[in-house]
């Protein structure tokens, strides 16, 4: 103990001697040390870092308050029951086998281990990474409470009703199916995986990422928090009652259809599809882009929180009830229900009229809504000359709109 001790004051570690033990109130890091062996009855209040030293056993009645690193060391062998209330890092050790009943309020790392089997009862706190080990199965009671991290592992199959509070991420790993009921609070990345299908009632907090993976259908009432990015991905079905919180990325993929029971707060892109219809009462919350596809006609109660995209298509109309918030790209010689103007003078090429959210609503370059709307932004931003100019093109567009559509002139 005497070594240890002086140690400690040549580190300048605050710590007291009671009782025959030693207490640290303090982190201690011995990463690189030429230490072996911790005094018995060791009470460390805070971190305790033994990475790349010759440890290979912990003392007895020791307990930390902190972390405990043991990367790269000899440490063979963790006591029973051993408890830590912070992270435990055991990654590119010699430990073959975890006690039973071990719990690690943190972060549990076991990267690059010989370990082939979890303990039953395992508890941990955070997060758990098994990535690059030759475990083969989970515990059926195990809940994550962080993230599950089983990139480049042997297991080839997860444990029904799994939770998991934070990331899942499969790269790479063996595994070819995911069980029922499957609930992820973060992330759910599936790239380069073998799995075929998505569970029923799979639940899905953040993004999903399919990226090189072999699925090509997704489940019915899947509900995903985040992104869903299945661009240039083997997707040719989506499932009845999908519920997408972010944005939904189908570009370049052989979808052909969307379900009719379909919720998208973001962007929805089909750049590049087979889709050649819209279901009715769609709804994106961002952009909507149809550009380059086969779609023809739009459907009725069409509502688009950002920009709606038709360029490249044969869609001839705009919807009567159309609602878009932030502007529309189309081709202005193959839309009928629009009048346009385009000039080679000046900022704004081309002015084009719609009937859009109820109203007349203008279109040039940037701007997008109504007449007024659009008269007090020429009044800000262009000369008084330009001023007359624009503000003239933009009446003859919507006189000759009303009179297209059998409207009352707004002016």
């Amino acid at each position: 103990m005497e070594k240890f001790l002086e140690l400690l004051t040549k580190k300048g570690v605050k710590h007291v001697v009671q009782d025959n033990k030693v207490i640290i109130n303090d982190n201690l890091r011995l990463r690189n040390k030429e230490i072996s062996v911790l005094p018995d009855n060791l009470l460390i209040h805070g971190d305790l870092n033994l990475s790349k030293t010759k440890i290979q056993i912990l003392p007895k009645n020791m307990a930390i308050h902190g972390s405990l690193n043991l990367t790269d060391s000899e440490i063979q062998a963790l006591p029973n029951d051993f408890t830590i209330s912070g992270d435990l890092n055991l990654s590119i050790t010699k430990i073959k086998v975890l006690p039973d009943n071990l719990s690690v309020g943190g972060n549990l790392y076991l990267e690059f281990t010989d370990i082939k089997a979890l303990p039953e009862n395992l508890a941990i706190g955070g997060d758990l990474n098994l990535a690059h080990t030759d475990i083969q199965s989970l515990p059926e009671n195990l809940s994550i409470s962080g993230n599950l991290d089983l990139t480049y592992s042997m297991i080839k199959a997860l444990p029904d009703n799994l939770s998991v509070g934070g990331n899942l991420d499969l790269t790479y790993s063996m595994i070819q199916t995911l069980p029922d009921n499957l609930s992820v609070g973060g992330n759910l990345n599936l790239a380069n995986t073998d799995i075929e299908t998505l569970p029923k009632n799979l639940s899905v907090g953040g993004d999903i990422y399919l990226i090189n993976s072999q699925i090509n259908r997704l489940s019915e009432n899947l509900s995903v928090g985040g992104d869903l990015d299945l661009a240039n991905t083997n997707i040719q079905l989506l499932g009845e009652n999908l519920t997408v919180g972010g944005d939904l990325d189908l570009r370049n993929t052989h979808i052909k259809q969307l379900p009719q029971k379909i919720s998208v707060n973001g962007y929805l892109n089909l750049r590049n599809t087979r889709i050649k219809t819209l279901p009715e009462n769609l709804s994106v919350g961002g952009y909507l882009s149809v550009a380059n596809t086969d779609i023809q006609v739009l459907p009725k109660n069409l509502f688009i929180g950002g920009r709606l995209n038709i360029e490249s298509t044969k869609i001839k109309l705009l919807p009567e009830n159309l609602s878009v918030a932030c502007g529309i790209y189309l081709d202005v010689d193959k839309v009928q229900n629009i009048v346009y103007r385009k000039s080679n003078q000046g900022n704004l090429t081309t002015i084009f009229a719609c009937w859009a959210n109820g109203g007349f609503a203008i279109q040039a370059n940037g701007f997008f809504g109504t007449v007024d709307g659009f008269y007090k932004m020429i009044d800000e931003n262009f000369s008084i000359e330009n001023t007359i100019k624009y503000k003239k093109i933009a009446q003859e567009c919507v006189e000759e709109l009303a009179q297209k559509l059998n409207k009352p002139s707004p002016r």
